[in-house]
């Protein structure tokens, strides 16, 4: 279901209550489950969230895409500089928690005493209890990504625009577990609601990119290509990597699930919101397009405008298409590139994802990677590895095992 974030002057948000709606429908939509339900694994976007206080909302839910926070940023940037991208892994944006955080704040809200992201929420609304982990974490714009803890005194500028002393900063953020542990059971009232065993336990899996990564069961040294609305790539690593030069390389360094491993992302575009538009001026489904646009993918990306397919309105669809396929995977490829500059080259690309249905899209990247290229087999990764934490909060297996993958090759385009 479509997430239930509506636009007014202000920018984009939700309300709390907006949010429990959207579970309830979720779990109801799911059906009766064929088994007894043993545990339950949340995952989802990392940066939306509400502030509470008392045990209730007093704010919406920003959209992780609204824009809004650039004074907080700029306050922020202006009084740590770079160090505070040294600690946190990334360059502080409005994405981060703390930037909404900041704004909101500085139009009306009561200063709270907790921040809960979306998957938090989730977990409080089943449980009743409050925690995090460690990949959510590392997205606030508060954590510290290499010492893996909060940072109160990057906390304590934003909080004090309302100047409380009430409030301890280092408590702004729920404590940070490892995926697949227990973090609460259902409650008696949840379960009524929600349709839910009572008493099971509820786990945290982390943010979606990376517990999707976490599901498919990608081995050491692979490149893993999130595809949605906007595209990341990423790459697990046993050790913590240079911050300074992930910064440098516009890289960002993050915490993975479990907090045993780090992990290293690459922003290439919102490839999404491109070919969501030129499907609109096209005219044309996406679905459509990839069917006229393999008639062009005959050879390397060079080859695309210059095949033998169709002429006509078909055609020139299907080569427009095709051309932006190709350039979308040439940008795949260059931040694939600067990942590579930072912990050194990998031995495959697995692509997940919405984009991952494109077999043309693939197939574009394919040509281009210079390593055998792979597509998750499951419609839905990121749930994958949502269960796969559940399981082990069940303790039906180890946190470390690896799942079996759900993977198969991509095939390169061959040259005529």
């Amino acid at each position: 279901m479509a997430t239930p974030f509506t636009s007014s002057a202000a920018g984009i948000d939700m309300a709390v209550a907006d949010l429990e709606r959207a579970l309830h429908e979720v779990i109801a939509a799911l059906g009766p489950a064929p088994e007894p339900v043993a545990a339950v694994g949340v995952t989802g976007m990392a940066e939306s969230g509400a502030p509470f206080r008392s045990g209730r909302p007093v704010g919406p839910i920003i959209a992780w895409h609204d824009g809004r926070g650039e004074e907080t940023v700029a306050a922020l940037d202006q009084r740590f500089g770079p160090v505070l991208a040294r600690w946190t892994g990334r360059r502080l944006r409005t994405v981060s928690s703390l930037a909404k955080l900041g704004w909101l704040l500085d139009h009306g809200v009561p200063v709270p005493d907790r921040w809960l992201g979306v998957p938090e929420l989730v977990l409080f609304l089943l449980t009743g209890a409050e925690g995090t982990e460690h990949s959510l974490a590392a997205r606030t714009g508060a954590y510290h990504v290499i010492d893996r803890r909060f940072l109160p005194d990057v906390i304590s500028p934003v909080l004090a625009q309302r100047g409380d002393p009430s409030l301890t900063p280092a408590d702004l953020f729920p404590p940070v577990r490892a995926a697949g542990t227990p973090m609460g059971a259902v409650s008696r009232a949840a379960a009524s609601a929600y349709g839910l065993p009572a008493g099971i336990p509820v786990t945290i899996a982390g943010h979606d990119h990376l517990a999707a990564a976490a599901g498919l069961g990608a081995a050491a040294g692979d490149l893993l290509n999130s595809v949605g609305t906007a595209e990341t790539l990423l790459r697990r690593v046993g050790t913590a990597p240079d911050v300074d030069r992930a910064v440098e390389l516009d890289l960002a360094v993050t915490v993975w699930p479990g907090g045993d491993a780090w992990c290293v992302l690459a922003s290439a575009v919102r490839s999404g919101v491109v070919l969501g538009d030129l499907a609109a001026s096209l005219g044309r489904s996406p679905a459509e397009l990839d069917r006229l646009a393999a008639a062009f993918l005959t050879g390397g990306p060079a080859d695309l405008a210059d095949s033998g397919a169709a002429a006509g309105a078909d055609g020139d669809a299907g080569r427009a298409w095709a051309g932006a396929l190709a350039e979308l995977a040439g940008r795949t490829v260059a931040a694939a590139a600067r990942v590579a500059a930072l912990v050194g080259p990998h031995d495959r690309l697995i692509v997940f994802g919405g984009g991952s249905r494109s077999r043309p899209w693939v197939t574009a990247k394919a040509a281009l990677a210079g390593v055998p290229v792979l597509r998750t087999t499951v419609a839905e990764a990121a749930a994958r590895g949502a269960a796969l934490a559940a399981g082990s909060a069940a303790g039906w297996w180890p946190a470390a095992r690896g799942p079996v993958p759900a993977l198969e090759p991509v095939n390169p385009p061959r040259r005529q």
